[in-house]
């Protein structure tokens, strides 16, 4: 038997998952306070087709990362001329606390401005990786070489962005950069960071003749 310690919720959550607005359940999710969770489940409900309430849930957005009045205005103007610097002006008076969904709601916005995709993920990454980052580099709009620059100033990072990387010279078409990458990802593993993702990400993809380079290369398998 399937017991609800919170009705409330539950019944939010149905009515999203069976088709209907995520509304309710990232307003109910706001009220108690679970910024984070509320801006999650908005992000993944604009991502589906036809999402309904959608420009109330962009709204939410904007009003779960606290943006100033003046905020989409800045942005925009941004956009005419970004670069990181400029980036980093842009972001270095808001409130730590709110750094996390500020910045997640900031880059949906330049995405849909079409800013050029290295910078974009530069931007999405400053103050640490971000599934809008990944995002960037998982649909082609990052270049190996900006992955690459990044991981020398990840610190216990490198493992992932060198990861990303690869995924990245996979999906350029550079098969041979790919396990060059792989293998100095897996090289660098720690406790807190695997090459594993990265490795499942491009064998997925992998033909039969490159899932067998890539077990004559030494780079395992999951």
């Amino acid at each position: 038997m399937h017991i609800v310690d919170d009705a409330e919720r539950h019944h939010a959550e149905q009515e999203w998952l069976n088709g209907g607005s995520a509304l309710p359940l990232v307003s109910l999710l706001a009220s108690r306070g679970m910024n984070v969770e509320a801006s999650a489940v908005a992000r993944v409900a604009l991502a589906r087709p036809e999402c309904p309430d959608a420009d109330k849930l962009e709204e939410m957005l904007d009003t779960l990362s606290e943006t100033p009045e003046d905020w989409i205005e800045l942005l925009d103007s941004f956009c005419i001329d970004p670069s990181l610097a400029r980036w980093r002006e842009l972001m270095q008076f808001v409130p730590p606390e709110l750094i996390y969904l500020r910045q997640r709601s900031a880059i949906r916005h330049l995405r849909k401005r079409r800013v050029e995709g290295n910078l974009l993920f530069l931007c999405a990454c400053e103050w640490g990786l971000t599934p809008d980052a990944i995002e960037l580099v998982e649909e082609g709009l990052v270049r190996p070489e900006t992955l690459i620059e990044r991981a020398e100033r990840a610190g216990g990072a490198r493992t992932t962005y060198i990861g990303l990387a690869a995924e990245a010279a996979y999906l350029a078409g550079d098969f041979l950069g790919t396990v060059r990458l792989l293998r100095d990802s897996l090289q660098h593993e720690s406790d807190w960071c695997s090459a594993l993702p990265h490795i499942a990400f491009i064998r997925e993809r992998a033909s039969k003749s490159e899932n067998d380079a890539l077990d004559r290369a030494g780079i395992p398998a999951w």
